[in-house]
């Protein structure tokens, strides 16, 4: 009995260090987190499920918003007017609640003062002393997103300038230049017809002379039609599309296969200019690097989206390696995509082909609230 009750002694005095133990290194992570949580680079707040109130927040939150620890602490985020869309909150809630957690969400906040801010947070759902809470870590964003729009409104200004510029040397190629050319045509037959029927090898020379000034009329009449496509101004995409790709067809004599299903004919002209810029820059690249004569286009509208799509079964290339001449144009074709709300993306591989796919959202009564690309 005596040798049971000292094991049993031993067992206790045991079990007793290895629960201090326990416990002092349980202390040791809470100050651990509690250092992090209340001198942390970003914004940390505990928030109630239940009644959605703060249970603590820390000192980063109180510098980007401008509320006292002690003045928040009880009060819900809508009792303050933290959030400056309500209902955004309500989704916000609504979906902790359903998945657990909240990733990457977006939110203008008002600080304190009624500076309206912007930040950047996501939310895990946790248990403080048995009840359900929402930890929340929050970057504010402002300065970039001011970057941002400052970036989107230069080369929104850029692009616009650009397509001026290219109007105006259309209109000036097509009214002018071809005229004038049309003129030199006219002459050479007057000459022609003023020369004896003896004179057999200069009107030869002459006529085929004519024959190139005509060709030249031809080429400048395409170039302009490239650089300013008064179908697209005044008959929409689709039919702009369409008589594209049949210049582009017979000029090149390559073959494009185009498809177009359910393009809405009221598109708004910025949209229209952009996909129909994509489309030039995306089969000019196919033309020039994919090195087939086939290729296939599709424009279709899809719900609340009109995507575009071109093809070829080509050499293809590296998307992440663009600096064999495909970076320059497909940056500039993501910049147009991102001045209406738009996005693109490129699937190729070396020797399999390639595909350009571009989709914009469709905003009510299809109007977006970008600029002309």
């Amino acid at each position: 009995m005596i040798v049971i009750q000292g094991v049993l002694i031993s067992a206790l005095f045991w079990q007793r260090a290895r629960r201090r133990k326990a416990e002092t290194q349980l202390r040791k992570s809470e100050e651990k987190f509690s250092k992090a949580f209340r001198h942390g680079p970003l914004a940390i707040t505990i928030v109630s499920m239940g009644e959605g109130r703060y249970v603590d927040v820390n000192e980063t939150f109180e510098s980007q918003t401008g509320w006292k620890r002690n003045d928040v602490i009880g009060r819900t985020p809508t009792e303050i007017g933290l959030w400056t869309d309500p209902d955004q909150r309500t989704a916000f809630m609504k979906q902790l609640l359903s998945t657990g957690s909240v990733r990457d969400l977006e939110v203008r906040y008002r600080r304190k003062d009624g500076q309206i801010r912007t930040s950047l947070g996501s939310s895990e759902m946790i248990e403080v002393h048995g009840e359900p809470c929402a930890l929340s870590v929050i970057a504010d964003i402002t300065e970039r997103k001011q970057a941002e729009e400052a970036i989107s409104g230069f080369s929104r200004k850029l692009i616009e300038a650009q397509e001026s510029e290219r109007t105006r040397i259309a209109r000036e190629l097509h009214d002018d230049i071809n005229q004038r050319l049309a003129m030199v045509a006219v002459s050479l037959r007057m000459i022609t017809a003023k020369l004896s029927h003896s004179e057999v090898e200069p009107k030869r020379d002459i006529e085929a002379t004519c024959e190139r000034v005509s060709g030249l009329e031809r080429d400048i009449q395409a170039l302009s039609h490239r650089l300013h496509s008064s179908k697209l101004e005044y008959l929409g995409l689709e039919v702009a599309a369409r008589g594209f790709c049949r210049e582009m067809s017979e000029r090149q004599n390559i073959k494009i296969g185009l498809q177009c299903d359910d393009v809405p004919a009221d598109l708004s002209s910025d949209v229209a200019l952009c996909l129909f810029r994509v489309l030039q820059e995306a089969l000019h690249n196919a033309l020039k690097y994919s090195g087939v004569k086939e290729f296939e286009v599709s424009l279709t509208g899809v719900s609340h989206a009109i995507e575009l799509r071109v093809h070829d079964s080509g050499a293809g290339f590296d998307p992440k390696r663009t600096s064999n001449g495909h970076g320059l144009g497909l940056t500039s074709m993501r910049e147009r995509l991102k001045l209406v709300g738009g996005e693109c993306s490129i699937d190729s591989e070396p020797g399999q082909g390639t595909t350009v796919s571009a989709r914009v959202p469709l905003m009510d009564e299809t109007s977006t609230t970008g600029a002309a690309a």
